[in-house]
């Protein structure tokens, strides 16, 4: 009985002594990774030149209702190890609206979240609405109620390496 116990006790001390190796690894890894971020804001403005109307953006000083202004993050792996799977998440800002179809980023994965980064979703985002009779109908989520935006860049993002997201609003 005594030979059985000292057994199941060095397996016990065996599985501790993996998991806390596992961890250190782990650890080890993470610390091995940093993705730097810096976001920016411009606006567009409809420049005529030639007679040719093109869009040009410039830094955000202020905006007023109906500018489009087009956040930009860039990010840079600053880490010794490649970044996996990595995650950005920004907020739409308030008074704004996210225009529909504008989040863009190379080989990045794109989800929205209308609870403030609770859940994520891709449109279009769907609610059930209870109609006056207590049956549930489905509706299509209105741009206004986009809260946050997440890219997650599908390939290993190299030390050293960088890349760009962004996303325009309206100003309400």
């Amino acid at each position: 009985m005594k030979v059985l116990r000292r057994r199941q006790f060095l397996n016990f001390i065996i599985l501790l002594t993996g998991i806390f190796f596992l961890a250190v690894i782990a650890q080890a890894q993470q610390e091995n990774t940093k993705l730097d971020l810096k976001t920016t804001a411009e606006k567009e403005i409809r420049v005529k030149k030639e007679g040719k109307v093109t869009t040009k953006r410039i830094p955000l000083d202020k905006a007023s209702p109906g500018d489009v202004v087009v956040y930009t993050i860039t990010y840079s792996n600053v880490g010794k190890g490649p970044v996996l799977d990595a995650a950005i998440i920004d907020p739409v800002p308030q008074g704004v609206r996210y225009m529909t179809n504008t989040a863009e980023g190379k080989d990045a994965e794109i989800m929205y979240s209308i609870d403030n980064g609770r859940t994520w979703q891709t449109p279009p985002i769907e609610t059930q609405i209870r109609k006056p009779d207590g049956s549930l109908e489905k509706k299509t989520v209105s741009l206004d109620r986009y809260t946050h935006i997440k890219w997650i860049i599908k390939k290993p993002v190299a030390s050293g390496q960088s890349g760009r997201v962004s996303f325009k609003v309206t100003v309400k």
